[in-house]
């Protein structure tokens, strides 16, 4: 019994296949078949949000310019901060007084951190002992501007117009341009050799 042989094309295969595999495409390569299985419909709904999101948030944002960026809103906090600094600076210098000073020269504590102010800020014009170099020498009993611990600490937060004294108070905390005005106060009169005498001559201050 001779057996015949049925030569069977791919769209002959397919058209016969079960309800069960009429996912296949109806491509092949080298004989391989590929299955034809979609992305859930949960996925796919995602994905098409995604893409909506994106579009109205690029609209919103960039377009028609009705909300604020991260980076816009902390830009105008920065503004609100900056227009305001010197409020604050008012308010925090209004509770210094030359009492209060002359307390904070009397506190080991509030002396050493002002040295250390010194040294980080104040060196490269006063020099390493408050000698003076390019800036006075604030270790005799003379003082270019004022008399008082208060004198002193407006100096420092103001600076001096026309010379190399910069206003401290733009870059320093109140809290630390005290410490510093306080230590720099201990000084007087503790005569470091240095720069010639400049300004008018004042005492020694006392201790609280």
């Amino acid at each position: 019994m001779t057996s015949s042989i049925q030569t069977v094309t791919d769209a002959t295969q397919i058209a016969d296949e079960p309800a069960h595999e009429a996912r296949l495409m109806t491509h092949s390569y080298d004989g391989i078949r590929e299955y034809d299985n979609p992305l859930p419909g949960w996925w796919r709904m995602i994905f098409a949000g995604s893409i909506a999101f994106a579009a109205a948030y690029g609209f919103y944002f960039h377009v028609a310019n009705w909300g604020e960026t991260p980076d816009q809103h902390y830009k105008a906090q920065l503004a609100d901060y900056e227009s305001k600094r010197d409020v604050r600076a008012r308010a925090e210098a209004a509770n210094i007084t030359e009492a209060s000073l002359a307390n904070a020269a009397a506190d080991p504590r509030t002396v050493e951190h002002g040295a250390q102010l010194f040294q980080t800020r104040c060196v490269s014009c006063h020099a390493d002992h408050a000698q003076g170099l390019i800036g006075p020498n604030l270790t005799d009993l003379r003082q270019i501007h004022g008399t008082t611990r208060m004198d002193l600490f407006q100096t420092i937060q103001n600076g001096a117009p026309g010379t190399a004294m910069i206003a401290w108070g733009e870059q320093i905390a109140p809290a630390d341009l005290m410490s510093l005005a306080a230590y720099v106060s201990t000084l007087r009169g503790t005569n470091v050799p240095g720069k010639e005498p400049q300004g008018e001559p004042v005492e020694k201050f006392s201790t609280p």
